[in-house]
């Protein structure tokens, strides 16, 4: 690639606002350019990868699969120059702070404020991202509060509280007759799990004894709705019974199904110059493990 056709920032960043908004219009608005300079942009950067990044049509957009390998790297190196930037100039540092839903809200707060008092001279900011590791593989994050521990070996944990799992049963459901329920009593009917950052897996009950149905989701938001809507039952840890509250769901404890790790993550390696304090800030004051 000579120098005259090298990648360059405005290139990545146009390609970040189209895979985000999943609109070239929006991602234009966005970006405060036309659509057919964005258009170019984008055709620029896929003859120089090689490749078609950007599926187009007079109703959709979506990236090809190339484009979904290049969107993580692309996060990263901006995530990169501008950690860069920033750390040349005069501005305050930046610390970004990752969850995937609000089971762990409870341990964010606190931490983060703790944090905060220790280190008033950083920025921390807070961001929720749908993924299984918050933001944390592509650079978009630095740490990361998590349900379950992370099953990924580019990533470190701490485990800061253990919690039990609680039944998210519709409104209208039998088992709302109970104080709490079994395993068993969920397998009979539909289990909505969020597939992208849930904690719910066919694993958790017996190899013969496992629920026929799935309803797969992508967030916390459409699992809410699709157990208020009577499409199934969920599994969750008590904190989000705590969180979010429906009118048309109702929570029991499910008391023969493993607790749920609430952890906080990290990259190994190429870590955030922060990211050490901030662990061990929560390595102080992580919180009461809750019955």
């Amino acid at each position: 690639m000579t120098q005259e056709h090298a990648v360059e920032l405005r290139h990545l960043r146009a390609f970040v606002a189209v895979a985000e908004e999943l609109s070239f219009t929006r991602a234009a608005v966005r970006l405060r350019m036309t659509q057919p300079a964005l258009s170019r942009t984008i055709a620029g950067l896929e003859r120089m990868v090689g490749g078609a990044l950007v599926r187009r049509d007079r109703r959709s957009v979506a990236l090809t699969a190339a484009g979904v390998r290049f969107l993580p790297h692309a996060h990263r190196v901006l995530s990169a120059m501008d950690e860069a930037v920033r750390a040349a100039s005069d501005r305050l540092p930046v610390l970004r702070v990752g969850f995937t839903w609000g089971s762990t809200a409870e341990y964010t707060g606190p931490i983060v404020r703790a944090f905060e008092q220790e280190h008033p001279d950083v920025v921390v900011e807070i961001r929720r991202y749908d993924d299984a590791v918050a933001g944390l593989a592509d650079g978009r994050t630095h740490v990361g509060f998590l349900p379950g521990v992370p099953d990924d070996p580019r990533l470190s944990s701490l485990v800061l509280a253990e919690e039990p799992r609680v039944a998210a049963l519709p409104a209208d459901h039998p088992l709302t007759a109970h104080e709490v329920v079994r395993l068993a009593d969920l397998a009979d009917g539909p289990v909505v799990i969020n597939v992208v950052s849930g904690t719910t897996t066919p694993d958790l009950w017996d190899a013969g004894r496992r629920p026929q149905i799935m309803v797969r989701v992508r967030n916390v938001d459409e699992w809410m709705e699709a157990i208020a809507a009577g499409r199934g039952v969920g599994l969750t840890p008590a904190s989000t019974g705590r969180l979010y509250s429906h009118p048309a769901i109702r929570y029991r404890e499910i008391v023969d199904a493993p607790r749920v790790p609430i952890s906080l993550a990290w990259l190994r390696s190429a870590a955030h110059p922060l990211v050490t304090e901030f662990v061990a800030v929560a390595r102080r004051t992580r919180p009461q493990e809750r019955g």
